[in-house]
Order: C-alpha cells, then sequence, then structure tokens
C-alpha cells in the first residue's frame, strides 16, 4: 500500500519562515489604533472583562462643638462589563497553484494575512467613535459613550441627608463644527468634570481624533499662532493646545472628538480617558500541508473585548454637518 512521505524538518522550517515573515509585517506597520488606545489583559480564566466603579466620599459638613462628624460611605455604581470574542481568517493555497505559481504567492500570503487582521483591529476599535453618539448602553450608565445625560451619584446635602436625585453631566458637543471656540468648550467640559459625589475631578486633554475630512482644518486650529479664518491679530488660544490624531477609520467626516491620555481602570492614576481594547492573543498564527490534498493553508487568530469602561475624559462633536 502507498504512503505519502514527509519531512518534519522541511515542515518545521518552513513554518517558520512564514511567522517570521507574518510578524515581519505586524511589526513593520502597527494598528492604527495603538497611538490613542490602549492594549489592556484580564484574569486569562474569564470570558469577559468586568470593572466596578465605585463613588468616593462626599463634601465635608459643618459639625458644632462637641458633636460628633457626618458620617458617609463610599459606594458601588454600576459595574462595567465587556465580552471577549474570537476572529479569525484562513487562507488555502491547492498543490497544483502552488506549483504553478509564478509570482510566488505563497510567499506573500502571510504579509496579506498579517495586513488583515491589522486592518480589521482598525476598524473595530475604531467603532467605539464610529458609534460613540448613537450606541446606547455604551458604557455602564445605559447612556451612549458622549451624552447630554451622564447621571452622577447621589449627592450629599449641607443637612447630611444624602439625595436620590442626583445630577447629570454633559461629554457631548452637539452638532458643532471644529473651531478654536467650540475646542475651547470642549476643554472647559475637560475642566469642569466632575465625580459621582459631585466633586471636581478634573480631566486633562490630549488628543484632537478627526477623521481625515477634517485634517486641513485641524492643523489650521491647532497649528496657527493667531486666530484662524480672520485678518484680526487675536491670539489663538488653542495654538497646540492638543497633539493631532487623523484616524481614516472614522466613518461620519464632521465628527471630532477630544481625548485624554491613554489609561486603565483600578489605577490611582485616572486622569485618562476611558476607552480600551482587551486581548488574551493575538496574531495567533499557523500554517500547515494537508496530507491529503497537498493543500498550503494559513490560519491567524485573535481574542478581544473592546468598550468604555468610564465616559470621562472623553468630549465629542457630531459637527455641523452630521
Amino acid at each position: 500500500m502507498p504512503v505519502g512521505i514527509t519531512s518534519n524538518t522541511t515542515i518545521q522550517a518552513q513554518t517558520k519562515q512564514i511567522d517570521k515573515t507574518y510578524l515581519s509585517e505586524t511589526d513593520r506597520v502597527p494598528a492604527q489604533y495603538k497611538t490613542i488606545i490602549p492594549d489592556l489583559t484580564s484574569d486569562e480564566r474569564r470570558r469577559y472583562v468586568q470593572y466596578l466603579p465605585y463613588a468616593g466620599l462626599g463634601a465635608f459638613q459643618e459639625k458644632t462643638e462637641g458633636a460628633a462628624p457626618a458620617f458617609d460611605a463610599p459606594f458601588e455604581m454600576i459595574p462595567f462589563s465587556a465580552v471577549y470574542n474570537t476572529y479569525a481568517l484562513a487562507a488555502v493555497m491547492t498543490e497544483e497553484s502552488e506549483l504553478e505559481d509564478p509570482i510566488s504567492l505563497r510567499g506573500k500570503i502571510p504579509r496579506m494575512l498579517a495586513k488583515s487582521e491589522r486592518n480589521t483591529k482598525d476598524l473595530q476599535i475604531a467603532n467605539l467613535l464610529n458609534l460613540g453618539f448613537s450606541f446606547s448602553q455604551a458604557v455602564a450608565d445605559g447612556q451612549p459613550l458622549f451624552s447630554t445625560a451622564h447621571p452622577l451619584g447621589p449627592i450629599a446635602t449641607p443637612t447630611g441627608v444624602v439625595s436620590q436625585l442626583g445630577q447629570n453631566f454633559s461629554n457631548s458637543l452637539g452638532n458643532t463644527d471644529l473651531t478654536p471656540e467650540s475646542l475651547h468648550q470642549g476643554e472647559l467640559l475637560f475642566e469642569t468634570m466632575l465625580d459621582d459625589r459631585g466633586k471636581k475631578d478634573r480631566r486633562s486633554t490630549k488628543w484632537l481624533v478627526v477623521p481625515t475630512n477634517l485634517d486641513k482644518i485641524a492643523k489650521e486650529v491647532l497649528g496657527t499662532p493667531y486666530k484662524p479664518y480672520t485678518p484680526d491679530n487675536t491670539i489663538n488660544t488653542e495654538y497646540q493646545a492638543q497633539e493631532l490624531f487623523t484616524w481614516r477609520d472614522l466613518t461620519n467626516p464632521f465628527a471630532w472628538f477630544l481625548l485624554g491620555p491613554k489609561g486603565e481602570p483600578d489605577t490611582e492614576d485616572d486622569d485618562c480617558h476611558g476607552l480600551a481594547v482587551w486581548f488574551k492573543w493575538q496574531n495567533k498564527i499557523k500554517s500547515w500541508e494537508d496530507p491529503m490534498t497537498g493543500n498550503f493553508n494559513i490560519k491567524s487568530r485573535y481574542r478581544m473585548a473592546l468598550g468604555a469602561w468610564t465616559w470621562r475624559g472623553a468630549v465629542g462633536s457630531q459637527g455641523a454637518g452630521a
């Protein structure tokens, strides 16, 4: 009975070279999202990410002589959860097409696969902003990421009674064009940010994020020492105020966003935005030759969760043209 004879040494050597080609393409051009969105990790044993925010303490209350102080206690807020999903793609090249391949496609497939994975990640993660005005329950409070009505926690009154009515905070500029004035309005939202007990919770702006359609306007707003679009020699207060990030995967050509620095939950430094992506694994490549058909196969996959664990540190506008 005839049997197929293969060389494990040859196959292993080919696989190592294929892996090297794939990873070299991954390193050569990093995914665009990495500039502004952090890659985080979580408990490997769970199929979801969960973050439990909490409200701190309220304001100090006046105390009469000899009396006990007013008591307060931190309390849990609505937990944030993001579920992991696996994404994959495979390619096949038949034995016949490999033997009759004048342009050596087999050697190019690993780079093609790496490019496809990089592009898919960018498109998926850009949807954190693309759907930021429309996707309800994008954050734990049941609001879109950019909303005029993010509910805050209960507020302690001067009499020591805790009001359950709370109050709202807006991180949406509505439909405003990108100008020095509207950009400053976004900065004011960062400056006047409140925590869930109504205390000051200022955040820092770092990134002005725009689609390619607004790249020129953003460069004029941030790069002109004097106020653009006017003959007056008025100082432009937004000159070099943020770093510009032009993201071609943003779908609304008029929308623009202000983001704080990258960060992560459960750390002492909360002066950051809450947009994040969690990977259990990525660029997980495998190639093999089917012993029955002689076909060459290659696949790659990644397991990812994404979301915004807080709306603080992010402000958005849909633009007047939306």
